[in-house]
């Protein structure tokens, strides 16, 4: 698709006038129109950024867009940097409450040795005279 196809499907999904969009990123609708239309083809990237905020579009999708970024190198570095991201999310360890786990049936493990349910008795009272308030 187009720079010009491009930019007037993100227009239309806002539901913008080219008049609208030029008072929302200070370009004209004189060269809004000659972008969608092909007669102008590859935008400075100044004006890329002007119509990532009006559109409030990815910078990054309008730079491939128009041409400065590889689609299928942006695709990659897009999902290396979701993959990231998933991963800092998921690295996240589950929450424990020390009195739940010490008065569960749960098997508890002191290193490498089994507590029994007196020992964890003994461990959570030890720990309320320890944090009594």
């Amino acid at each position: 698709m187009s720079f010009g196809k491009y930019l007037k499907t993100k227009r239309k999904e806002k539901n913008f006038s080219m008049n609208k969009l030029g008072e929302l990123t200070g370009i004209t609708a004189m060269y809004i129109s000659q972008l969608e239309s092909g007669k102008r083809v590859k935008p400075s990237i100044e004006v890329l950024e002007k119509l990532s905020g009006g559109l409030e579009v990815p910078y990054e999708d309008l730079m491939v867009a128009a041409g400065y970024i590889d689609p299928d190198e942006y695709a990659k570095m897009k999902n290396e940097r979701d993959d990231i991201e998933e991963s800092k999310t998921s690295d996240k360890h589950e929450q424990y409450y020390l009195d739940f786990l010490l008065g569960s049936s749960h098997p508890l493990y002191y290193q490498d040795r089994l507590l029994t349910s007196e020992e964890k008795a003994k461990i959570k009272s030890l720990i309320d005279i320890v944090l009594k308030d």
